[in-house]
């Protein structure tokens, strides 16, 4: 029983993560004539990826949606709530919208929060601050790739 709360979040998280590349996939064309970085990932990588990162992301708001009742719980909540939208809106500033400068400051915005969920979660259960640590990783060096389009384009 204790298992289904948090499989139910995992799941929740793929479904939206499989809706946004639904969405934003019919822009790959002008993703693919973009000039990248030779750092640039293959296209495979992003999918797998992000399907790890969402796992880690759904159990830090399961844990972070369990201890919401608490002052420090319902600020951490908060916080997440705010970081995942920044980072599902994100492929829709870059690949829907096609402002590629505005996505690297999305980006940047977005690290921002995730660093403020950390360190607001490290309070009131120190796994859902290590389980964005990953994604913090992955979205600096995101951010990396989105200022060398940026600049080559």
């Amino acid at each position: 029983m204790k298992y289904i709360a948090p499989a139910l979040w995992i799941l929740v998280f793929q479904l939206i993560g499989i809706g946004i590349g639904v969405i934003t996939s019919s822009n790959m064309d002008w993703y693919d004539g973009l000039e990248k970085s030779p750092l640039n990932p293959p296209d495979f990588v992003f999918p797998v990826v992000w399907s790890l990162l969402y796992v880690m992301l759904a159990l830090a708001g399961w844990l972070a949606w369990s201890n919401r009742k608490t002052t420090d719980g319902a600020q951490a909540h908060n916080l997440f709530w705010m970081q995942m939208f920044l980072n599902w809106g994100w492929s829709f500033v870059f690949f829907e919208l096609q402002l590629v400068f505005v996505g690297f400051l999305w980006i940047m915005g977005l690290l921002l929060a995730m660093l403020a969920f950390i360190v607001s979660a490290w309070r009131v259960d120190r796994r859902a601050s290590m389980l964005v640590i990953p994604t913090v990783i992955w979205g600096s060096f995101a951010a990396c790739l989105n200022v060398a389009i940026w600049i080559l384009n």
